[in-house]
């Protein structure tokens, strides 16, 4: 008896164990359960059919369109810089002044000058001498005419007079020549313009045709661009251009194109402005764009929309919600959009982003968007 009474103590421990189990069991798959998939935030912009433009980014430097090397024109000693680099100067404002050099046949500037002063004072003497001349020769022929006096005396008085004026013409002849003479020893600016370069200082010796300085002059001006060969065959005058600084931006052209001098090296390319853009001074960099393509009438979308792979390039169409993988050819590219082809329609949705999440993304997915559409 007590042998039935252990055995079904123990067959009802057993249904107690397993009911307990199988309610564990329940629990734990309860926990684990799988929730349901949701869809996936992603950012997203629309496909643009349009004008396509790209361009390339350099720099240039805002250089003059007119300058002169001036130079000395006489053998002297530099005595005085009038300007300096950065001032700005007038058409004939002196800018160096010379002095002589013993021996010189031009002879020294103090020596000249005060010839001039000398020569100054004679013309005022013969000047006043010559006028007096006439006077006496005008009354001398009234005189002639009313047979007061002889021709000989009228004739007389003529030849005084010519004689004075000759002489006047004689010292004002001298007087030209030293002024001449004295002009070589002050240099003065070719043009309205900038200092840009001082090559000599105070006591240097020159000869005729030494550079003393450089001017130039803002109005017109030009950008110059250093662009790599391979570069260079891409842009031609005429090709659009953009010059930006610090938000500012000028549209212009290309006016000239450089090529290298040697087969691997690089050309210039040139744009040429009226006056210097944004206020800069000559020497300044700016950013400068210039346009590689142009299509008139193609489909682009942002770059960070295309997934690019070594076989093949798609975009990720979303319709409803819902992910379709579109193959396409890139057919331009550009900073911030590519033209492509494909099975796309302006106007439609894609999913933009990093490439890690590109590749996250496949067929049937479910998306949803973050925001505005780009």
């Amino acid at each position: 008896m007590k042998r039935w009474i252990i055995l079904i103590v123990i067959a009802v421990v057993l249904v107690v164990a397993a009911v307990a189990l199988l309610r564990y069991r329940q629990q734990q798959l309860d926990a684990i359960r799988i929730a349901p998939v949701k869809a996936i935030p992603v950012k997203m912009a629309r496909v643009q059919k349009g004008v396509f433009l790209s361009e390339r980014t350099y720099f240039g430097t805002i250089d003059s369109n007119r300058e002169a090397v001036v130079r000395a024109r006489i053998n002297g000693q530099v005595s005085r810089i009038l300007k300096r680099e950065g001032d700005h100067v007038r058409r004939g404002e002196a800018l160096v002044e010379l002095d002589g050099v013993p021996g010189d046949s031009t002879g020294s500037r103090a020596a000249l000058e005060t010839t001039l002063v000398n020569l100054k004072k004679s013309v005022r003497d013969l000047k006043k001498n010559a006028d007096n001349m006439k006077i006496i020769y005008q009354r001398d022929r009234m005189l002639f005419e009313k047979q007061a006096i002889p021709r000989q005396a009228m004739e007389l008085s003529e030849n005084r007079w010519k004689e004075a004026e000759v002489q006047l013409q004689n010292v004002k002849s001298q007087m030209a020549d030293i002024q001449s003479r004295l002009s070589f020893f002050t240099v003065k600016a070719p043009f309205d313009g900038v200092v840009s370069a001082v090559t000599v200082k105070i006591g240097d010796v020159v000869m005729p045709s030494v550079p003393l300085l450089r001017v130039e002059n803002s109005s017109p001006c030009k950008v110059v661009v250093s662009v790599s060969s391979d570069d260079l065959l891409r842009f031609h005058p005429g090709t659009a251009a953009r010059i930006l600084y610090e938000g500012r931006e000028l549209k212009t052209k290309v006016s000239r194109v450089y090529p290298s001098a040697v087969p691997e090296g690089t050309g210039t390319v040139e744009l040429r402005l009226d006056k210097v853009p944004f206020g800069l001074p000559l020497g300044a960099s700016v950013e400068v764009r210039l346009e590689t393509t142009h299509l008139p009438d193609v489909l682009s979308v942002p770059a960070n929309a295309v997934l690019q792979g070594t076989s093949r390039s798609v975009v990720f169409s979303v319709k409803n919600g819902v992910i379709h993988t579109v193959p396409v050819r890139i057919t331009a590219e550009s900073e911030s959009k590519m033209a492509v082809e494909g099975k796309l329609v302006p106007g439609e949705s894609v999913v933009v982003g990093s490439d890690s999440l590109l590749m996250r993304l496949s067929d049937g997915l479910s998306v949803v968007s973050m925001g505005n559409r780009q």
